[in-house]
């Protein structure tokens, strides 16, 4: 007999912001989105694109460089990165080699990473709704957004109120 394990987004301690990112991949697209939050579950940015037909793992790659750059570009040198592919973790943390094709994306995450203060880890792909939801956005857009956090799609806004309460 199994049993069922609650899953839940946690809030990032300061003095960290917290990037979740993800990559979809549909029948005839690919995309990727992602966001970046404060230590009280509050909103600084969020992003989602459409990719070129490509494999999962690429998508979330693409996705993981996304965040990083925005982060990088407003001055968040503090970053708890949580992806749901553990492949990327442990190509991350040079666990396992990236595919071949990866090899220049993967090399610039790295880079980037190496000139902040960073710690990534697993997220459960339920408990990275935000993310995933975002990532889908990515599949049915023309190109990429920032998008306003001032006014988040109200089925994103609904499920980022759920994190900030901790509930699943």
């Amino acid at each position: 007999m199994g049993s069922d394990k609650v899953v839940t987004w946690i809030k990032p301690k300061l003095p960290f912001v917290k990037l979740n990112s993800d990559g979809s991949v549909k029948n005839h697209c690919a995309g990727m989105g992602g966001l970046i939050r404060y230590h009280n579950g509050n909103v600084l940015a969020d992003f989602a694109g459409p990719l070129d037909k490509c494999s999962v793992i690429t998508t979330e790659l693409n996705a993981l460089w996304y965040g990083i750059d925005i982060c990088s570009k407003m001055g968040c040198n503090n970053i708890w990165i949580e992806v749901d592919a553990q492949l990327v973790l442990q190509i991350i943390n040079n666990v396992v080699l990236g595919n071949p094709q990866n090899f220049y994306l993967i090399r610039k995450i790295k880079k980037s990473l190496s000139t902040i203060n960073y710690s990534i880890s697993h997220i459960y792909r339920e408990a990275n709704s935000c993310a995933d939801w975002l990532a889908n956005l990515g599949c049915i857009l023309d190109n990429y957004q920032d998008l306003n956090i001032n006014f988040l799609h109200p089925v994103l806004k609904g499920m980022i109120t759920l994190d900030k309460a901790a509930l699943p």
